[in-house]
């Protein structure tokens, strides 16, 4: 049985379900990741960068700007 105190759900459109799916396979080369792993990976690579722009100096708002001008 799930614990329900480790594990949350998300609702995603069948268009994104989709694209998930086909990173299961391009992600990570040679690997077969499941959907929830997918997930997880983005989610972590994004904080990540998010953390470390804002240890820089540079927040969302200034990165959304530069790339509103590109």
């Amino acid at each position: 049985m799930t614990d329900k105190w480790k594990y949350k759900s998300v609702s995603l459109r069948n268009s994104t379900y989709y694209k998930i799916a086909d990173l299961t396979s391009t992600l990570v080369p040679g690997l077969h990741l499941s959907n929830a792993k997918v997930v997880e990976k983005l989610v972590e690579d994004s904080h990540s960068n998010f953390t470390r722009d804002t240890n820089n100096g540079i927040t969302n708002n200034a990165k959304a700007k530069e790339y509103q001008k590109a």
